[in-house]
């Protein structure tokens, strides 16, 4: 049985032949399908975009790529290409799976529902919040549109995985549902625990404090800015703490506003690190994670830290509440609440251990056995659905 999947993610394609994701689509994430299903064949978008060190292999036994040579989304003439491949993809295979929130899958959605091909979501995110905040007019132009036709879309779908039930209620699904993060991590480790819980003890009350952020420097709705008012909040009132960011994109404009706010030499702007070790590594020196997002799915970071015992920060929108306690989540937009929230965090050695204690507790349920026994039972599921002849394509 060979099931394709739709998604808007840009491929780049090396002179060997192999494909790289940005990240979020690594081979991995077929591999969660080729458990069922003979062959997965691969639409996205090629090209257009550089490599950077967040690219991961995509390419692997199994995965066929049929991708669109990379354009602009809005335009007719892309609009149209894509329809074109998804009827051609579509009609040599048995099934479909739609990541969404993405332009390529509404309209693969739109095609697999014509076709009679059935198709199960993955839903990774508020497509309203991302666009709305993302900083430009034609994001805001486009959030209602494209959150109805998502909405619609997910509603269709004989079966859908979510990466938090936040979503779930957002865009109810007309099918069997899961939720299921698509954070890929081991089960946290004793020896992790007592490392943090060494750190926590062993820093000095008037040592300087650390606080990491992680995501792209291109898009406002990550929010640096709030991070970086609440940095300066919290300067003003003496204390002394420095904000590290890693992330993709161009960091300048951030740079800029740390400047105006007086903290630019107690902030770093790194690059983006490879997922998995590095990353975790990275976490591993910070006192806290902060996530002061305006919108999210359920944040891979967040998960991440947790598994490093990492006390985290966050604002109340998406997953991050099914993630953090109350005591820890901030409005949105709310650097002053964000401060506070800090404040009372990192100069209490007891806080911060009752917080890391946790994190790393609550982090074991998203360890990838976890979450692939709640996948792997609902795409069972789907394809004796499909072989059976009860699976809709609405």
């Amino acid at each position: 049985m060979r099931a394709a999947f739709f998604h808007d993610e840009r491929f780049t394609l090396d002179p060997a032949g192999t494909y790289y994701s940005s990240g979020t689509l690594p081979y991995r994430s077929f591999q969660r399908y080729l458990k069922h299903f003979d062959r997965v064949i691969m639409v996205g978008r090629l090209g257009g975009a550089q490599q950077s060190p967040m690219c991961t292999v995509a390419s692997g036994p199994g995965v066929e790529f049929d991708c669109i040579p990379a354009g602009d989304l809005a335009l007719p003439s892309f609009l149209a290409a894509v329809r074109r491949r998804a009827r051609e993809v579509l009609a040599r295979v048995d099934c479909a799976v739609i990541r969404l929130p993405s332009l390529v899958g509404v309209l693969a959605a739109r095609e697999a529902s014509v076709a009679g091909v059935p198709w199960m979501a993955e839903v990774v995110g508020d497509v309203f919040e991302a666009l709305w905040n993302h900083g430009s007019w034609r994001g805001k132009a486009a959030a209602l549109p494209l959150y109805a036709l998502n909405r619609y879309y997910v509603g269709r779908a004989s079966s859908a995985i979510f990466v938090s039930t936040t979503l779930q209620r957002r865009y109810p699904p007309g099918g069997a549902w899961v939720a299921a993060s698509n954070v890929l991590i081991e089960a946290p480790r004793p020896e992790v625990l007592a490392r943090r819980l060494a750190r926590i003890a062993s820093t000095a009350p008037a040592a300087a404090r650390t606080i990491g952020l992680v995501g792209s420097y291109d898009v406002a709705y990550k929010g640096h800015e709030t991070a970086l008012r609440a940095l300066a909040g919290l300067r003003r009132r003496g204390k002394d703490v420095l904000l590290r960011c890693i992330g993709v994109g161009d960091p300048s404009r951030w740079l800029r506003r740390a400047a105006e706010l007086g903290v630019a030499a107690h902030v770093e702007l790194g690059n983006a690190r490879p997922h998995g070790e590095p990353v975790l590594r990275w976490m591993d020196e910070l006192d806290a994670l902060v996530v002061p997002s305006l919108t999210e799915g359920l944040p891979r970071c967040l998960v991440e830290g947790m598994s490093r015992a990492l006390p985290a920060v966050g604002s109340l929108t998406g997953g991050i509440p099914e993630l953090l306690e109350r005591p820890a989540l901030h409005r949105p937009g709310d650097a002053a609440g964000m401060a506070r929230r800090l404040e009372a965090l990192l100069w209490s050695p007891a806080t911060l251990e009752a917080q890391a204690r946790r994190n790393w507790t609550l982090a074991g349920d998203y360890a990838a056995e976890v979450l692939e026994a709640r996948r792997d039972g609902l795409i069972r599921r789907f394809k004796a659905g499909i072989a059976g002849g009860s699976a809709r394509a609405a």
